[in-house]
């Protein structure tokens, strides 16, 4: 095998150079991004905790407990921990380290599977891509969900052709390691089989046999995460908040938002960490800029893919025709609310759509235009990363990066003092170098029911007569006696500040005030039913157990100090026992 890939290497110099110059390219772009990247945010902010558990099985089961996601990622950057530490630039090393190889990958398979030009094409725009560049160092699973769809398709195909035991074997390695990095995995894992027995029961029907064999071991080596997923999905269902409609709105801007971020580098929902700005193409018309350099670039990647999708190709089809149905099939369900289907959702069809694009654009018979389209799709990309005001390259993100600095120099809490963290409380610790946590996370009890914190605000008998029917009208009712919830004031007295010594300080910190803080300074607008009612329920919990948070420490302790920073999105309240 050695001696085969250096004669291949020799065989071809030109090719390897080239190849390793767009990848050596790829990884400064990444390198330059990471020194401007900003802390970890809050999705960031659950892999670290998940991944930093005292062992490889409590981070599994932290995980179900607590999120929707499958483990590999997790699973991987808690060995990585082990190894490298926790820094922020280490956890961002380990996504890039997963995802780099996507450049060579991209190169080698689309050659084989289709010719040199698409697969040259395919590597620049993985190199320049933000939204490809973006996920290659967030310390989420999107980068390396990149890889495995992407050798899950090309092994697909391969399969298909002529069911060589190799590539059965290598597919069903890749697909089932692509089921343990990404929940929505199933519904791709449908949408092969559905492309994979039409065709085979009109051009090779001796091979039904084998495929059904080798999907059944798919299916096989999915049960574990098929029961977890069945267990989110009924989990999410019951819930007092839901995940669909009030965390992950559907949006059918989303169309346009994926088109946006895969033919171009405009970045503006990832500068933002907003998961649900979605902008239509007629929002910017007005803007000569973005008209320039994101619809020229949308344009051509897009006339590519429907060149593509249109082009007489057996291998394209299977290629493209599970990722395409996935696509429809998920704008229906999200549309319909039965599933969350997000921008960054997408990553799963991601490469195997720019793939098709490339392959569209290598089509045209007029080489001229093959080259001179594509040389305009990279350069305009090139310039619009550094022409825009808001990019991944000059624009640090910051949201709890500088909680430390003035937790250290204004707040400077010891380690006895209490820290209330309402919002991922176990996930924002992170960033407090002192103080003792108080396990209440409001948001794993409304979304996820975590129990510990469910009986701490609502108290188990309580909360089993609520649900998403009457928790409004309740609500509703709670709000207009202007006092906190009583179970919640019992808690808060009984078991912190009646235990408190003289001089202990008791800190709350609001984390994402963009959604609470305009409720709590408003509050008495909620006595309008109207108002009330055009708040999302999630919202409004949320924002109802930290005004109770707040009014209850007001009534036991002394307030001490107040700091607000709306440019980071949070809040600390500082009260002391006298």
């Amino acid at each position: 095998m050695k001696e085969k890939i250096l004669g291949y290497i020799k065989e071809n110099r030109g090719e390897t150079v080239a190849i390793l110059f767009i990848t050596l390219c790829a990884l400064i772009l990444r390198l330059v991004m990471l020194k401007n990247y900003g802390d970890l945010w809050l999705d960031e902010l659950y892999s670290w905790y998940f991944a930093n558990q005292k062992n490889v099985f409590l981070t599994v089961f932290e995980l179900i407990k607590q999120d929707l996601h499958m483990p590999l990622y997790f699973i991987i950057l808690h060995f990585w921990i082990k190894i490298f530490g926790q820094s922020d630039t280490s956890m961002h090393l380990c996504t890039l380290t997963l995802t780099l190889p996507l450049i060579p990958i991209s190169y080698y398979l689309m050659k084989h599977l289709f010719n040199k030009t698409t697969g040259y094409f395919a590597a620049i725009m993985f190199a320049i891509n933000t939204f490809c560049m973006y996920y290659s160092l967030e310390v989420r699973f999107y980068g390396m969900v990149f890889v495995l769809s992407l050798l899950s398709a090309f092994l697909f195909v391969k399969m298909i052709e002529n069911f060589d035991k190799k590539y059965s074997i290598a597919f069903i390695v890749a697909h089932s390691l692509l089921m343990y990095t990404f929940s929505i995995t199933p519904l791709l894992t449908f949408c092969y089989a559905l492309v994979g027995i039409v065709y085979i029961y009109s051009e090779k029907g001796e091979y039904v046999k084998p495929f059904l064999k080798n999907f059944g071991l798919i299916a096989l080596i999915a049960v574990p995460s098929v029961i977890f997923t069945i267990y989110n999905f009924v989990i999410m269902h019951t819930t007092l908040c839901s995940f669909t409609k009030d965390i992950y709105v559907f949006n059918l801007n989303i169309i346009y938002d994926i088109l946006e971020n895969f033919f171009t580098c405009e970045n503006f929902q990832l500068v933002t960490r907003n998961i649900n700005v979605y902008r239509d193409i007629f929002s910017n018309l007005k803007n000569p800029l973005y008209v320039v350099f994101v619809g020229i670039p949308v344009i051509i990647g897009l006339s590519g893919f429907v060149k593509s999708f249109f082009a007489i190709n057996d291998r394209l089809r299977l290629f493209l025709f599970p990722s395409l149905i996935f696509f429809m099939f998920s704008i229906l369900l999200g549309g319909a609310g039965v599933i969350s289907f997000l921008t960054r959702y997408s990553s799963i069809i991601y490469p195997v759509f720019i793939c098709a694009a490339c392959f569209g654009l290598s089509q045209y018979k007029n080489k001229i235009l093959t080259y001179g389209l594509f040389a305009i799709f990279v350069i305009f990309n090139c310039l619009y990363i550094f022409l825009t005001p808001y990019n991944l390259f000059s624009s640090p993100r910051m949201e709890l990066g500088n909680l430390t600095q003035i937790m250290n120099e204004r707040i400077k809490p010891s380690d006895n003092d209490l820290i209330l963290i309402p919002y991922s409380g176990s996930k924002v610790m992170r960033y407090i170098p002192h103080g003792k946590f108080i396990e209440f996370c409001a948001d794993d009890a409304l979304l996820l029911k975590d129990q510990k914190s469910v009986n701490f605000y609502f108290d188990r008998k309580f909360h089993t007569f609520l649900n998403r029917n009457n928790i409004k009208s309740f609500m509703s009712t709670y709000i207009n006696s202007n006092s906190p919830f009583e179970l919640y004031e019992i808690r808060l007295r009984d078991f912190y500040f009646n235990k408190m010594e003289k001089g202990q300080k008791f800190i709350i910190i609001s984390y994402r005030d963009s959604f609470t803080m305009p409720l709590i300074k408003n509050w008495n607008l909620l006595k309008d039913s109207n108002v009330y009612d055009s708040v999302n329920m999630f919202v409004f919990l949320m924002s109802m157990i930290t005004n109770d948070s707040i009014m209850l420490a007001e009534k036991y302790l002394t307030p001490v100090d107040k700091y607000f920073d709306e440019a980071h999105d949070y809040s600390i309240f500082v009260f002391e026992k006298r």
